[in-house]
């Protein structure tokens, strides 16, 4: 989330707003119109901070901002605690948060607006260390909950509210790096525990190491972690009295790009020390001093917001395709590092960029977190998202406050949609994924498509982030990411990011013209897929059979030849629902419909021969089902009319849907025609006459034989033709492929 007001002078920037100036917007049938992660507000309290064997009564109040008819509460217990009296009412079963054990107690009821829910219980305190009471409200959607939060630091003696106050100290500040010249070297590796429980190194952080003895401290020099957490300190071996260094060291999240402090104060950064490593024998590179931040700690926390940032800006700098540049924004002689505040015992309503001095942001370039947002996937990403638009200078102005916002909703003004689309796109493509993912929920930003269960079409979606998103995802993403229909290739996230750079878009539409122009048609066909577009036109080429869905607003066009019958056909899969067909001129007039009830018999329509121009003609296909998957083609009439006597024998392969000839026949004068299956197919056999009153005729004018089944022969007779001239004989293929006869008797 970006808090966001609009600046009068200078398009682009931005000023911290509150979080009260979303626009109302009307919520999907039967879902809440409250946005996710501001449909509750949550109280927790103790009435008193307990230490190890002591006892405290907690309270926590969940009041509904409006009727939901699924609401959860979710209070979870860490294992510095444990219940002496559970609350009433909840079911509690035990769950991890990483590798912390907690105890989770859950209700789930239908709530009403502005009745609160109130839980109380005791709580015992049972071993030292942070203790951290979450409690989350929230309704069945996926998205952030509404959350609150006791924090204790307990103590053997005595027990504060709010962080430990031990090593929590300001960060020394770094002296001269390390040199590799040193003729005494420490090596180790800084981990973490990952939210899904995993170990991980973490990335660029910074390790500063110090000779630790009664002579005082000194600092020894500091080096950078690798990308696996590795990192290698050397520095002169030997003390004063000769002996070997005593090495303490110190790590902190903190890099040229960025850095996870407490606050806005200069300096105010996590930082940790291991033990002291004595005697370190001098002249030798084999000491392995190793660091892991302890489970619950918030080092943890700190390290798991240090890592995101740095999987963001991995990524990013990736996508610039400049590998001698690794600043966000490559050419900048000091690159702009991004302040994350967070504090694991400040609960905020939501987390957001500040762009500038306000109300809540002490700087420009600062990201303020809620304390749950290390369990969060993609938060982060997100917010580094707006910090990009906003150092990169691309923001666009909005008009206004962009507010709240959920992804499933129209905004205020397509601007905002722009941004808070392109901040979800960067949080899902750093990660190579299809979900927006929070810690117990996600939503798919790849797949919504149209007629897609809540989410919005045509203008509302081009007010819609997740819709915005699901555009971005589709350029960049390629192979078995590719969706049906109009998701067919990508450009990669290098080219999405280059489009970015290159001036402040407006809006989605605005953004795509800023594409070069061979990605043009694949970005239209991403509008059309996302359903933001609402008007697409294919063309069919001769006898090129494509599968489409039913009911979205896509036009196919075909040119006929003059002098040639054209037939465009339809039809729905063996086990689908009925489709429709209409075809209309281009240049204007009543559409030609066909509409056979049976879903398996084909609908088409034939074209009759122009005299001398070119002409265009379009097509819809509608049906009872929307999205119902059909197939269509238009085919031309072969060179050469059908003589009697004179069979002609063609294939239609699998995938075809119908053949078209032609036969000159004189009024009153019979003509019988046969088509015969070569290789067991399923035929049916058609034959349309010309008619001076029309341009096109549906499948209900012509004659028709359809009974003879699979491997049998279809015969029709003409016994009194009405008219003279050019006759159109249409086989149909129902099952089978190969070769057919087709003979005038």
């Amino acid at each position: 989330m970006s808090r966001r007001l609009m600046a009068t002078t200078l398009a682009g920037v931005l000023a911290a707003v509150g979080l009260t100036t979303a626009p109302a917007h009307a919520a999907a049938p039967g879902q809440p119109s409250c946005v996710p992660g501001d449909c509750f507000t949550v109280d927790v309290s103790l009435d008193r901070a307990p230490a190890v064997g002591q006892s405290a009564k907690l309270t926590v109040e969940v009041t509904p901002k409006q009727d939901l008819p699924d609401a959860t509460t979710i209070i979870e217990l860490p294992d510095t605690l444990k219940w002496a009296t559970p609350p009433a009412g909840l079911d509690r079963a035990a769950a991890t948060i990483g590798r912390s054990p907690v105890d989770r107690a859950t209700r789930t009821w239908r709530a009403r607006a502005g009745r609160t829910v109130r839980y109380e219980g005791v709580v015992t305190a049972v071993g030292p260390g942070p203790a951290s009471i979450r409690v989350q409200a929230r309704d069945g959607r996926p998205g952030p909950a509404s959350g609150g939060l006791a924090y204790v630091t307990v103590g053997a003696q005595s027990s504060v509210f709010g962080m430990p106050r031990e090593g929590r100290g300001r960060r020394t500040e770094r002296t001269a790096r390390a040199s590799a010249a040193g003729d005494t070297c420490v090596q180790g590796r800084v981990t973490y525990f990952k939210a899904d429980g995993t170990v991980g190194g973490v990335p660029m952080a910074e390790v500063d190491a110090f000779d630790t003895d009664t002579n005082g401290r000194l600092n020894l020099g500091w080096a950078e972690t690798d990308a696996s957490g590795a990192y290698k300190l050397c520095f002169p071996g030997t003390e004063e009295d000769g002996t070997g260094q005593d090495v303490n060291i110190e790590v902190s999240p903190v890099s040229n790009y960025w850095s996870v402090g407490m606050s806005e104060k200069a300096g105010d950064i996590y930082t940790d020390a291991g033990p002291t490593t004595p005697d370190v024998p001098p002249g030798t590179s084999a000491t392995v001093i190793d660091y892991r931040s302890a489970a619950g700690d918030p080092m943890e926390g700190a390290f798991r917001l240090h890592s995101a940032a740095y999987d963001t800006w991995r990524a990013y700098t990736g996508w610039l395709n400049d590998p001698a540049d690794d600043c966000w924004k490559p050419g900048e002689a000091n690159c702009q590092s991004v302040t994350l505040i967070w504090r694991p015992d400040k609960v905020l309503p939501a987390s957001y960029y500040c762009p500038s001095t306000g109300p809540d942001c002490l700087g420009r370039f600062q990201i303020n977190l809620d304390a749950s947002i290390p369990l969060e996937k993609m938060t982060l990403p997100h917010e580094l998202g707006h910090f990009i638009m906003d150092y990169t200078g691309v923001t666009p102005s909005t008009g206004g406050p962009c507010g709240q916002h959920h992804m499933k909703a129209p905004m205020i003004n397509p601007a905002c949609a722009w941004i808070e689309g392109w901040a979800d796109w960067v949080a899902v493509q750093t990660y190579d994924d299809t979900h927006y993912r929070w810690s117990t929920s996600a939503i798919d930003l790849e797949s919504p498509r149209w007629f897609s269960d809540g989410w919005p079409t045509g203008a509302d979606a081009g007010r819609t982030e997740g819709r915005v998103a699901g555009v971005l995802l589709d350029l960049a993403d390629s192979g078995t990411r590719d969706e049906k229909y109009w998701d067919l290739g990508g450009a990669g996230p290098e080219t999405v990011v280059a489009a970015f750079r290159k001036a402040a878009a407006q809006d989605i539409d605005h953004f795509l013209t800023l594409l070069d122009p061979q990605h043009h048609d694949l970005a239209e066909a991403a509008l059309f897929q996302n359903a933001v577009s609402t008007q697409h036109v294919e063309d069919l080429a001769d006898r090129h059979p494509i599968r489409r869905p039913a009911n979205v607003p896509l036009q196919t066009a075909f040119v006929t030849t003059p002098g040639k019958w054209h037939v465009v056909a339809a039809v729905t899969g063996p086990d689908g629902a009925d489709v429709d067909l209409a075809t209309t001129p281009n240049a204007g007039g009543d559409a030609v419909r066909s509409a056979d009830w049976t879903a398996t018999n084909m609908d088409f329509v034939a074209v009759q021969p122009s005299s001398a121009t070119r002409n265009w003609f379009v097509n819809s296909v509608s049906s009872d089902a929307d999205y119902e998957e059909y197939a269509m083609e238009v085919t031309e009439a072969a060179a050469g009319n059908l003589e009697a006597g004179t069979p002609q024998e063609f294939p239609i392969a699998a995938g075809r849907l119908a053949e078209v000839r032609t036969t000159w026949i004189e009024k009153g004068v019979p003509a019988t025609l046969t088509v015969v299956p070569r290789n067991g197919q399923d035929l049916d056999l058609f034959v349309m006459a010309p008619d001076s009153a029309a341009w096109g005729l549906p499948r209900s004018a012509a004659r028709k034989s359809a009974s003879g089944g699979p491997n049998k022969m279809e015969r029709l007779t003409i016994s009194d033709p009405k008219v003279t001239g050019l006759y159109a004989v249409i086989v149909v293929r129902k099952a089978g492929d190969g070769n057919v006869l087709l003979t005038r008797v």
